[in-house]
């Protein structure tokens, strides 16, 4: 220790003192605030003490500002005064010389010296100042200690207790940290931890129940302890310590690694006004504090001791306490990023006793010597986010302590509108970010604006709020909340209505218009497929199979290359979805030159070498002057003119362009090849492997369809689709999906199409089912129990096989009414099978009685013991009969042709019972009554059924 700093307790919002402390330069200077610039402290000397002999420790005494004692290196404890002008001093001398490591004053006299140890000698001294005052300010001689206490035992630390001024505790070098009683005898036991944290001593200022101690250099270990719970040690003014009356008492705290390896404890200080507040000090400025709290206990708890052993007895008895927060006030000077230098850092701080912010401000020195005040940053507010994409801070306002912000709601606008609203401002910001940057660098621009693969420029549009522009709480909050306004909105099992969810993602558009394709073709030639996949028992009979299927399919000639397979590409073909047809093609690239997709209509007709409909596209609907010349180049290519210049001024052109159609058509027209168009990552994966099946040799397809597979696989790329379909390599083309992109929703509905219908390996089976078990405790957590229903019903109704026999069993019955008498279900058939009730086998039940009998046939009775249900608490009659009002109705219902019943008529069916009492009620007649009622109409009951 250098040096140190003492904030003085006593004072006030008008008059603030401290004591700064030269350990190597032996002074002593009280300080007077001046003013303080909100960093540094401006203060006035008001008195300084110097040429003090040389000391290891001192204490300035809180009662008496003006007394300082000091611990010197020969062991006396020597009290020194600040206001005398002339030096005046009382020392404490010990027989056998040693080092003096620690003083304490107490509140009302005393002062403690601990020492050093020495055989057979005290190393605890205990001294009345009031006695040893004098005018003539010191005395000869070899006075006797008040006390002499730890006989052979050296002490490191000392400090008084407040609240009991005869009570301090020691810390015992390597052993104890130790309570004595000054008012008990010798003989008397003390309080003690055993521990190697006897250092640093501190009392909380505000609850002294509690004590903080560390350990020695090189090991940052920091322990709290609870006076309340030390144990006893039965001699403490002689012994060693190794009979407690109990077991050892345990920290109620520790921390360990408080600083870094090679750093050691230079200080621990508690707050004077914010209750277990602990500040840390290491020898490298790094300054810490902890925050503690005590746990809850009940009113109810405190009560009973009180009132068991008296008033106020609770307080006797140790609380449970822990770590609310940890905070870096100041970072070590040696911090690879918050460092500085290292006369900077701090060496000493020492606590205010005025609050001058919510968090507890110390006063600190740096190793210049200057003074400045130091506060913590208040803590971070609780966030916590719910299942429902709700965000809860905490705040402290007058009228609530939480505030929540909530997604963009969809009921403004569907999800896809407002995730393009989003796209659409974070979009317009960045272009902005990026015309100013520009003005700085030309390099900014020409990376955002290099033309990315399809793949890559899905993952950007997915990743709104990583690319510099910052999203606002509740539109990142409706970003992570996709999944669940997509439920809401119905994404299920209906293509259509999914494409028009999904409208904001081209990817997914195109994944369900594929999956729509796919489901048409597999309804509406089910059966010849079957038929044929019947007949096909090897190679040659299979590929007769795929030409049969080709003819009865209508499959149109393509152009393309020379094969030997000309069938298995136009059924490919078809399965990505092109046009078979020149009509057919046509009609497409009118449309989409009718839609402003003039680049796209082209380049669909260029992939079918159809030059002069793609610059027919290019030409009509009030086309651009980019689009003019890029008819120019069609035009151009079709003369074969593939010169270097061609080429060379083709390349530049792509490389100012972003559009993948245009980009594709240029690297098509430029050198004549189309390897260059499907190497074009920028076009949708379709296409290329559109252009790959018409124009490239069978061997050279064979190489490029499996590579293509398996990067869409690694890559988690749902554009291959088209080369995976739904089947088993499905599976890991959406593991990846869902790795990547964290959406489980999507790969859940896409698979339960083909799973276990065709995909029915039972590994693919178990990872489907982890899936599926996701997404339906994703929707119980949204609270989207319906929506869940409905998709445990639709899934099921996929896995059916050709003949109608049912893949996946029912879930069991959830809920159901039981017999008051026997408590057995009222249903008819067996509910211990897992059989539907609607299934040929029968089970037979025992009943008592006639069943055709008159009781039987007045209602619904249970099949076990032949009991009626209880009575309607309106109509006393049993529930489960027909309302006797309306059996004209119900005789009507049964004639042919009757009318679908209007829902009061089936709700007269159904039966309800009160929760609270237990009485059940004909439904409408429930309906009736808690319209005029709030109190049940069974006599004699007060309950409030309609609360």
């Amino acid at each position: 220790m250098e040096s140190a700093i003492r904030w003085s307790p006593s004072s006030t919002p008008t008059e603030q003192r401290f004591l700064s402390v030269d350990v190597t330069g032996k002074s002593f200077r009280l300080c007077r605030v001046t003013g303080f610039d909100g960093l540094k402290l401006r203060h006035q000397i008001v008195s300084t003490l110097t040429d003090v002999p040389l000391f290891r420790a001192f204490d300035w005494s809180t009662s008496n500002e003006n007394l300082i004692a000091v611990g010197q290196s020969s062991g006396e404890a020597t009290i020194l005064r600040l206001d005398a002008n002339v030096k005046e001093s009382l020392s404490f001398p010990v027989r056998n010389q040693r080092y003096c490591n620690a003083v304490a004053f107490s509140t009302h006299g005393l002062v403690a010296s601990g020492l050093d140890r020495v055989r057979n000698d005290f190393c605890l001294n205990i001294w009345d100042v009031n006695q040893r005052l004098g005018p003539a300010g010191g005395s000869k001689g070899f006075p006797e200690p008040l006390r002499k206490l730890a006989s052979s035992e050296p002490i490191t630390s000392i400090k008084f207790f407040r609240d009991q001024p005869d009570t301090l505790v020691t810390g015992v070098k390597g052993q104890f940290v130790r309570i004595y009683d000054l008012r008990e005898g010798p003989g008397n036991p003390s309080l003690q931890f055993p521990t190697r944290c006897v250092h640093n001593l501190a009392i909380d200022w505000l609850d002294e129940n509690y004590i903080a101690s560390g350990a020695t250099s090189y090991d940052s270990t920091i322990c709290v302890w609870d006076r309340r719970v030390a144990s006893r040690l039965t001699s403490p003014s002689v012994g060693s310590a190794t009979n407690p009356e109990s077991g050892q008492a345990a920290a109620a705290l520790q921390f360990k690694n408080v600083f870094g390896p090679k750093s050691s404890i230079w200080s621990l200080r508690f707050s004077k006004t914010n209750r277990g507040y602990l500040g840390a000090l290491a020898n490298t400025g790094h300054l810490k504090t902890y925050d503690i709290a005590k746990d809850h206990v009940p009113e109810e708890s405190r009560a009973s001791i009180d009132d068991t052993l008296g008033s106020g007895s609770f307080k006797n008895y140790a609380e449970p306490v822990y770590t609310k927060y940890v905070r870096d006030v100041r970072a070590p000077f040696d911090h690879p990023t918050q460092g500085g230098d290292e006369r900077e850092r701090i060496v000493a701080f020492d606590f205010l006793n005025l609050a001058i912010s919510a968090q507890a401000s110390a006063v600190a020195l740096d190793g210049n010597g200057q003074p400045q005040i130091v506060t913590a940053r208040p803590p971070c507010a609780p966030v916590d986010l719910s299942s429902q994409g709700v965000l809860a801070c905490g705040v402290a306002l007058r009228d609530s302590d939480i505030r929540t912000i909530h997604p963009l709601s969809e009921q403004i606008s569907p999800v896809s509108e407002l995730i393009g609203n989003i796209r659409t401002r974070v979009l317009a910001s960045s272009k902005e970010a990026m015309v100013k940057s520009d003005r700085k660098s030309s390099l900014s621009n020409l990376v955002i604006s290099d033309p990315v693969p399809s793949r890559e420029g899905r993952e950007r549009a997915l990743s709104l709020g990583a690319l510099g522009t910052l999203l606002s709480a509740k539109e990142a909050l409706t970003l992570s909340t996709i999944g669940q306004f997509r439920c809401k909105e119905g994404y299920l099992f209906d293509e259509a209505k999914n494409r028009k969810i999904v409208s904001d993602d081209a990817a997914l558009l195109d994944f369900w218009a594929w999956v729509e394709r796919a489901r048409a073709d597999s309804v509406g030639h089910g059966n010849e497929k079957r038929r044929i996949s019947t007949k096909a028992d090897g190679p040659k009979s299979a590929a007769e199979a795929i030409g049969l299927l080709a003819e009865r399919l209508n499959l149109p000639e393509v152009k393309g290359c020379e094969t030997a397979y000309p069938e298995h590409r136009r059924l490919c073909l078809r399965l990505c979805g092109a046009a078979q047809s020149h009509k057919e093609l046509e009609e497409l690239v009118k449309n989409l030159s009718s839609e402003n997709q003039h680049t796209k209509a082209a380049a669909l007709a260029v992939f079918q070498d159809e030059p002069k409909l793609a610059y027919l596209g290019l030409r009509s609907n009030q086309p651009t002057q980019a689009h003019k010349l890029l008819a120019m180049a069609i035009a151009g290519s079709a003369k074969g003119d593939n010169s270097s210049d061609w080429e060379e001024t083709c390349a530049e052109i792509s490389k100012e362009l972003t559009d993948p159609y245009s980009r594709a058509i240029l690297a098509l027209v430029s050198k004549g090849d189309w390897n260059s168009v499907i190497r074009e990552t920028t076009l949708p994966l379709k296409y290329r492997v559109e252009v790959a099946l018409r124009w490239l040799p069978d061997n050279e397809l064979t190489e490029y369809l499996q590579n293509a597979t398996i990067g869409a696989i690694r890559e988690g790329d749902i554009e291959g689709v088209v080369l995976t379909g739904l089947g088993h390599m499905a599976m890991g083309l959406f593991q990846s999906y869902i790795d990547k992109f964290n959406d489980v929703q999507t790969p859940v509905l896409a698979m339960s199409y083909t799973v276990p219908r065709i995909v029915s390996s039972p590994a693919s089976i178990a990872q489907f089912e982890a899936w599926r078990q996701t997404y339906r405790r994703q929707m119980n957590s949204w609270k989207l129990q319906l929506e869940r229903a409905r998709f445990d019903v639709g899934s099921r109704r996929f896995a059916v096989t050709v003949d109608g026999r049912k893949l996946t069993p029912a879930p069991p019955q959830q809920v159901s009414l039981t017999c008051n008498y026997c408590t057995q279900p009222l249903t008819q058939h067996d509910t211990s099978s897992q059989v539907s009730p609607t299934a040929p086998s029968e089970t037979v039940h025992p009943t008592i009685g006639n069943p055709l009998g008159s009781a039987i046939l007045s209602g619904t009775v249970c099949p076990r013991c032949g009991r009626h249900m209880p009575r309607c608490g309106v109509c006393t009659m049993w529930l489960g009969t027909p309302d006797p009002m309306s059996r004209s109705g119900v005789a009507a219902e049964a004639e042919p042709n009757t009318r679908k019943p209007t829902e009061a008529e089936v709700m007269r069916r159904f039966v309800v019972f009160c929760i609270h009492c237990n009485h059940g009620f004909h439904a409408h007649h429930a309906r009736d009554w808690f319209t005029r009622h709030k109190v049940c109409p069974v006599a004699e009951c007060s309950c409030i059924c309609d609360r």
